[in-house]
């Protein structure tokens, strides 16, 4: 039987952003992204979320060991979203060592941005050194070449194809992480000073 009590998540800050677990209040704007044709052109799943799908995929992610689900804080602006889940039969997401990311930047200006980038780095660092996972798996639209670019910046190599190579499998090992992603981490770690007119 399965408790109504919300998974343990803790709140993460670094390369200037904010990742906060996802509540009541942010369902309305997870969806409005969800539902967003830039969004859901990328998704696997390409279709428009009701109201009610929505409060029930809330309502399950929120009692369920196996995933976390954060917003994703900029400049005090809530501009995406985030995510992790175990890859491991019956192994909670603080215990698993085999991964699987999801993100999305809803707010468009920041689409395709070196900033989204940094919820990512924010959450792996996370996974990495506070869970000890050991490696992320993604699956990625072979036709989204912007998704494959992003993700073979962060280190990952593909490993396969799947559905008659319509989709990719992709992994990533903390060393290739680590490797990778160096000058993106000190760039997103300066402090940035706003231009005033």
């Amino acid at each position: 039987m399965i408790s109504d009590t919300p998974v343990n998540q803790y709140s993460i800050n670094a390369y200037q952003v904010s990742l906060e677990p996802v509540s009541d209040e942010h369902q309305t704007l997870l969806r409005e992204w969800r539902n967003s044709p830039a969004v859901r052109e990328h998704m696997l799943s390409q279709s428009f979320i009701s109201e009610e799908q929505q409060l029930a995929w809330y309502k399950q992610t929120r009692i369920d060991p196996k995933q976390l689900h954060w917003v994703v804080g900029y400049r005090d602006k809530l501009i995406g979203s985030t995510n992790v889940k175990s890859l491991e039969t019956g192994v909670p997401v603080t215990k698993a060592r085999l991964l699987e990311p999801g993100l999305y930047i809803g707010e468009p200006r920041y689409q395709g941005n070196i900033v989204a980038f940094a919820p990512t780095l924010a959450m792996y660092d996370y996974c990495f050194e506070q869970l000890n996972a050991e490696c992320f798996r993604a699956l990625v639209k072979a036709t989204n070449t912007a998704a494959l670019h992003y993700n073979q910046k962060l280190g990952y190599r593909q490993v396969g194809t799947a559905q008659q190579g319509v989709l990719c499998t992709l992994e990533l090992t903390y060393d290739d992480y680590v490797q990778s992603t160096q000058q993106i981490k000190q760039f997103l770690s300066r402090q940035r000073t706003t231009k005033r007119g």
